[in-house]
């Protein structure tokens, strides 16, 4: 191993657990060396005392802190349950019932209706337990965040990661599967912990991670938040220093919810007049400051579909980005011929997503046969609703002949998806369009019809043809 090249070396390395890494490092200050490249690449921190310090501590280590590329930030804070009765209401979702006492049949005994009782009294009691327990997480996470934690430990480590090329906040997992088991030793509560939803705390979080110290990071290549409030880009930061941050990232993904105050107007005014001010906002010239973007995705999360936030021109305005191969967008509003005229000045794209797209003018079915034509992608994927001024199109129909006889859950969006990248070979004189296309049913209605299949392998305990 001696005599292996330090590159061969860190191959090696990078495929050892970490603690059989951590015990290489021992043998020799070259493996020392060459481990610690390997060994703290990623870090991933959250809102707790001892995770910040776990950060600091990396940032002032004059071995880790050199190879790090990868920032993780776990955002999540846990939301303010008022009452234990808002707590106990929890626990009357479908995926707690296991643990509630069920309540007797209509033909049960007295003993056992005196035993579900009991079992009542004691689940009480224990719901009241898990309270105080979140109670407890929730006012040590508080007092973190009332601190200057966010000051002596994230803005102040920020800087000392020489590689650091890609920024992650994420303030949405609420499942173990998505969180770090750190996270979940920190916040060790009895059941999924409510989050909270009020995103207007993302905005100085990403503020001490993207301007430690007032300054902007500028070596990032990645920057993902999943999600942020929109007044991040309206005046919280300075429009010139967030520019600066941008200009050398190749991907961008950003997920927008609005404000807890402002999601209020969802229900009686329409989405793009609570999104007003991101069309103000300077989110449109830090997309051009980064020219060699590669990636970009813009969605909006706001728990449903209220229509469309803002114009497609407000957010992507007269941009072309030379090397840009993938484009994810949803719920905004444009019109055929502006949104083909910003398509075709993407000379590099190949991967076109959309989710809830509104043509204000122009139709889809006229704007994707020209997306065919004239743009060259190899993939295309189009989800919920294409909305135009003469009709809608559900993107989940399905083709009723291959579910009827190929038993095949065939999309409207899978259709469209071959149409445009022009994968069915169809020629230009045939005037077919999947858009078009009455065979393309609602599922129910198909469920209804044909009732729903089975799987062929799957044996009916009412098979007796053997």
């Amino acid at each position: 191993m001696d005599k292996c090249p330090d590159e061969v070396l860190l191959k090696v390395c990078a495929w050892l657990e970490f603690q059989s890494l951590a015990n290489v490092r021992l043998v020799n200050k070259r493996l020392a060396e060459v481990g610690a490249e390997a060994l703290v690449k990623r870090v991933r921190f959250h809102c707790a005392k001892d995770s910040f310090e776990r950060l600091h501590a990396i940032a002032q280590h004059d071995v880790f802190s050199k190879y790090v590329d990868t920032i993780v930030f776990e955002g999540n804070l846990l939301a303010s349950v008022p009452c234990i009765h808002t707590y106990h209401a929890h626990y009357e979702l479908d995926h707690h019932q296991s643990e509630r006492p069920q309540t007797p049949s209509r033909h049960a005994t007295p003993r056992e209706h005196r035993l579900y009782e009991r079992n009542l009294v004691k689940f009480d009691r224990e719901i009241e337990k898990k309270y105080e327990r979140y109670l407890d997480l929730y006012e040590k996470q508080q007092k973190v965040l009332k601190s200057a934690a966010y000051t002596d430990f994230i803005s102040s480590s920020m800087p000392c990661f020489p590689r650091l090329n890609t920024l992650i906040l994420s303030t949405v997992g609420r499942c173990k599967h998505v969180l770090s088991g750190r996270f979940l030793e920190s916040f060790t509560a009895d059941c999924a912990m409510p989050i909270e939803q009020d995103t207007s705390f993302t905005k100085d979080q990403l503020k001490h991670l993207l301007f430690p110290e007032g300054r902007p990071l500028t070596q990032l290549a990645v920057l993902e938040v999943h999600v942020m409030s929109p007044k991040f880009f309206t005046g919280f930061v300075p429009a010139d220093l967030i520019c600066r941050a941008f200009q050398n990232l190749k991907a961008i993904d950003l997920s927008f919810r609005l404000e807890k105050d402002d999601r209020i107007g969802l229900d009686i005014m329409t989405a793009d007049r609570c999104y007003a001010d991101l069309a103000k906002g300077c989110l449109r010239d830090a997309l051009s400051a980064a020219r060699d973007l590669e990636q970009l995705t813009i969605n909006f999360d706001d728990y449903g579909y209220y229509g469309a936030v803002t114009s497609l021109e407000n957010i992507l305005g007269s941009n072309a980005w030379p090397r840009l191969h993938m484009l994810n967008l949803d719920c905004m509003s444009t019109t055929e011929d502006y949104f083909l005229s910003m398509l075709k000045r993407q000379p590099s794209l190949r991967d076109l997503r959309l989710g809830f797209m509104t043509l204000e003018q122009g139709r889809w079915p006229n704007a994707t046969k020209r997306m065919r034509k004239n743009l060259n992608l190899t993939n295309f994927m189009a989800s919920g609703i294409l909305e135009d001024p003469d009709q809608m199109f559900p993107m989940h129909l399905l083709d009723a002949e291959a579910y009827v006889e190929d038993r095949h859950h065939f999309t409207l969006g899978d259709a469209l998806g071959l149409y445009v990248t022009d994968e069915f070979g169809i020629p230009e004189e045939e005037d077919y369009h999947p858009m078009l296309d009455d065979d393309f049913t609602d599922e129910e209605t198909l469920r209804e019809e044909y009732g729903p299949f089975a799987d062929e392998e799957e044996v009916s305990d009412m098979d007796c043809s053997d």
